[in-house]
């Protein structure tokens, strides 16, 4: 039984290293096409991937200040993005009393 045991430990083991072998051969073969963009591409898709954390924090913002605004607040939903209604907020909040 104990030798039953170690054979299966053999045995996964060998099928990791199989696994390994085949992770390492797949990025080899992808890395060669990574080498055949072109410059600006490259930095085409650097901007996009550091870009949409940034463009998604900006659009969870307008819909949060108009969810706010319309269905909590009541507002009109055409006043939410006018600069005049904000400033008006921060005067209430951070006015003099």
């Amino acid at each position: 039984m104990a030798d039953e045991r170690a054979g299966r430990t053999e045995g996964l083991g060998n099928r990791s290293e199989d696994n390994n072998r085949l992770s390492r051969r797949q990025s080899e073969a992808s890395e060669p096409e990574k080498a055949r963009r072109s410059p600006a591409v490259r930095t085409l898709l650097w901007i996009l991937r550091k870009g949409i954390v940034p463009l998604i924090m900006v659009i969870m913002l307008a819909v949060g200040l108009y969810i706010g605004y319309t269905k909590l607040g009541k507002g009109s939903s055409g006043d939410v993005f006018h600069w005049s209604t904000w400033k008006h907020v921060y005067d209430l909040i951070f006015g003099d009393a």
